[in-house]
């Protein structure tokens, strides 16, 4: 499938997955949809064999060098899991899982980066702990919502662990297609460890007063720029001229354009001022609208559920896209992810925002193992910043770890994701330089091998905190998929050259729609949910409730 046909057959595979969530289409019709794109899978694996001291010898072995940060954040991660301290949910996890050795665990994992982790380090390392083997399937991103579902009707019990947005909490919970945690927290989990998330992520598997998973990853942008550039006297002297005010880093949208806008017009084709991750379905182009609209204080739905987007604050953020559109590289509009780090990594660009990889990319640390060939090494590596998103930020996707309902070894999965989502474990896991598990334990964010990882590695931890304190959730409801889509139509249609009015008008009928699909009492009723969250608008964030970290 082309891009387009592919976005479309998603948003109607979406449509068809929350209609059955919902009770609606037969399992006959919705099957055959899925049978489009994928084939169902089935479980296997050989069986295994019970932990030995020489299995241990074996892991240890297999852990980096222990004379740097990782290797001796993974040793420590070893040491939690096998001598504790004994009240460790590590420690716990293992112990439990001993009773379980003739079991094979099937996880779902984003294919690519994000399945290396359990393939290379945490499933092997679980497996020498506790006998258990993994079995690892990648997914793209829309199946790892479909495919449980698809999996689910079948009966098949493919699936023990799920690698889940949080966003599609709800309608897994609803729909039957995950489990809650609660009694296996009671019975092995250390509460304290509840403590030891940032706030911002801490409730996100809560749904109904029941919990639905471990969170894992804290996906928040944040804002990258080049301290040389900004540093430059000559820059500086000119901006201060013409301005009237100092150059400086922008903390607001209209800043930022005019600063990019200078650094292209001063510095292009040798250096451009910013670069955006635009190309229709990166995503880029939801997250960024989301987290700058509500920046604008924009209602994302009114009362009756009607959507808010053709607004005041929906033309000013479009307008504001633009005009750092404009001050941008060349083809910024069909860059992705990653080739707008591929620019940004080569000194093309002098601001970006993205994802938590960004700073270990431009450190050239992600690029320190073979896995990230893909990625140019840094020729700015020393010379970038880190600040936090003008506004607020988007904490844009996420992952957290669900329990199948269907699994046939349900406690042994739980006791892996305990283990995995553990702070000594995690902690190991979210500075892999391959992974693309982020930092998102207040452990993980004070920690002092991850802040050697490089020389301004503590600074980046810091500003992913501050970034969290003020950051933005993705909407946490059914639709979800459906909303991001007629978001990124409608950017990609104003970049096309639609009038930014026209355009919002044609999302804000598409949200309508999806709306009344869903049923809009339940839509609302969900949405209310949601706005308890911390991060669920500009004026909700983790600081305004005064529950900000400060490190």
């Amino acid at each position: 499938m082309n891009d387009r046909t592919r976005r479309e057959f998603e948003a109607g595979l979406a449509a068809d997955v929350d209609a059955w969530l919902r009770g609606e289409p037969t399992r006959r019709s919705f099957i055959k949809r899925f049978g489009q794109m994928t084939g169902m899978l089935a479980v296997s694996g050989p069986l295994l064999a019970s932990i030995s001291r020489s299995a241990l010898a074996q892991a240890a072995a297999q852990l980096a060098d222990p004379s740097t940060p990782l290797g001796q954040a993974q040793a420590a991660a070893l040491k939690a899991s096998t001598e504790g301290p004994a009240d460790g949910s590590a420690y716990r996890a293992v112990q439990a899982a001993k009773q379980f050795p003739d079991v094979t665990l099937t996880m779902t994992y984003e294919s690519g980066l994000q399945a290396l982790d359990p393939r290379h380090f945490s499933g092997p390392l679980w497996e020498q702990l506790t006998g258990m083997k993994s079995n690892v399937v990648e997914l793209s991103h829309p199946d790892q919502y479909s495919k449980p579902v698809a999996e689910h009707i079948a009966g098949s019990g493919a699936y023990d662990i799920l690698d889940i947005e949080p966003a599609w909490t709800p309608s897994l919970a609803d729909g039957g297609v995950i489990a809650p945690l609660d009694d296996y927290i009671a019975k092995h989990m250390n509460k304290a460890d509840f403590d030891d998330y940032h706030p911002l992520f801490k409730a996100l598997p809560t749904y109904k007063g029941k919990i639905w998973g471990v969170f894992d990853d804290g996906d928040m942008f944040a804002l990258y720029y080049r301290k040389d550039v900004f540093d430059d006297p000559k820059l500086k002297d000119a901006y201060s001229q013409k301005f009237g005010k100092p150059l400086a880093v922008p903390k607001t949208w209209e800043d930022y354009a005019q600063v990019a806008q200078f650094i292209t017009d001063q510095m292009a084709p040798n250096l451009y001022g910013a670069g955006h991750f635009r190309k229709a379905g990166s995503p880029g182009n939801q997250y960024d609208f989301l987290q700058q609209f509500r920046a604008n204080r924009g209602e994302l739905f009114d009362g009756d559920m009607k959507a808010g987007l053709a607004s005041a604050a929906g033309i000013k953020t479009l307008e504001n896209m633009i005009a750092a559109n404009k001050a941008s590289i060349p083809g910024n509009n069909e860059l992705d992810a990653v080739s707008l780090w591929a620019a940004f990594l080569q000194g093309k660009v002098a601001m970006i925002y993205s994802w938590p990889p960004s700073g270990r990319m431009a450190a050239n640390y992600s690029q320190s193992d073979a896995a990230i060939n893909f990625i140019p090494r840094s020729t700015i590596a020393g010379k970038v910043g880190y600040a936090v998103v003008p506004g607020n930020p988007e904490h844009a996707t996420g992952y957290s770890k669900a329990l199948a309902a269907d699994s046939e070894n349900p406690e042994a999965a739980y006791l892996f994701m305990q283990w995995a989502t553990s702070p000594p474990v995690s902690l190991a896991r979210t500075m892999l330089p391959y992974a693309l598990r982020d930092p998102y334990r207040l452990s993980h964010y004070k920690s002092e091998l991850y802040g050697a990882l490089w020389p301004d590695a503590k600074d980046y931890l810091a500003n992913l905190c501050n970034s969290a304190n003020v950051g933005l959730l993705d909407m946490i409801m059914p639709g979800w998929q459906d909303y991001a889509l007629s978001l990124d139509r409608m950017c990609s249609s104003v970049w096309a050259g639609t009038d930014p009015k026209a355009a919002l008008e044609t999302a804000a009928a598409e949200w309508d729609q999806t709306t009344e699909r869903l049923g809009t009492d339940s839509q609302k009723a969900f949405y209310a949910e949601y706005k308890k969250l911390p991060g669920s608008s500009a004026d909700h964030t983790v600081e305004a409730l005064g529950m900000a970290v400060k490190l």
